[in-house]
């Protein structure tokens, strides 16, 4: 999620969707500054969590289809990159229509947008809708090798504005 991903002090990385932090750890990784990073979790028991195992991040509860807003509350450089780790297959509707609408408000030119997706649900409407959508919105998706590494397998996908 993070190969070829370089960043310049003065750009930043927004996550959403961290989940239990499996990217989290390897966005620290590349962070010039730990303040050039922000997670967006929705759920109250894994942002502790976060907290807890990386105490040098800052992570707010909050909404992915409100990531616009608080992203821009919290004041930080702007965003380099987005990772996000929300799946998109079982999530499309109009959820996924407001996380793409706080997603053009985010992506400077030369922002990159990177989820990935289940080789498995790759296929499935609500995975097809979603691609559509964000390539009707930031242009072609660079679609990665399947990742066999990950279980279950996924394809790596990267939008830049």
């Amino acid at each position: 999620m993070i190969r070829d991903l370089a960043l310049k002090p003065g750009e930043a990385v927004l996550e959403l969707g961290p989940g239990t932090g499996a990217f989290t750890a390897h966005i620290r990784s590349i962070l010039p500054d730990p303040r050039a990073y922000i997670g967006i979790e929705c759920e109250p028991n894994f942002v502790r969590l976060l907290e807890r195992n990386f105490p040098d991040l800052r992570f707010i509860v909050g909404r992915a289809e409100n990531a616009n807003e608080l992203y821009e509350k919290a004041g930080i450089f702007p965003a380099r990159a987005i990772i996000s780790g929300i799946p998109f297959a079982n999530h499309w509707g109009e959820i996924g229509n407001h996380i793409i609408d706080a997603l053009e408000h985010l992506m400077t030119p030369g922002c990159i947008f990177r989820t990935f997706q289940y080789v498995h649900a790759y296929t499935l409407p609500p995975a097809f809708k979603f691609r559509q959508r964000m390539t009707r919105v930031f242009g072609p998706c660079q679609r990665s090798r399947i990742v066999f590494r990950n279980l279950p397998p996924a394809f790596v996908l990267t939008w830049t504005r």
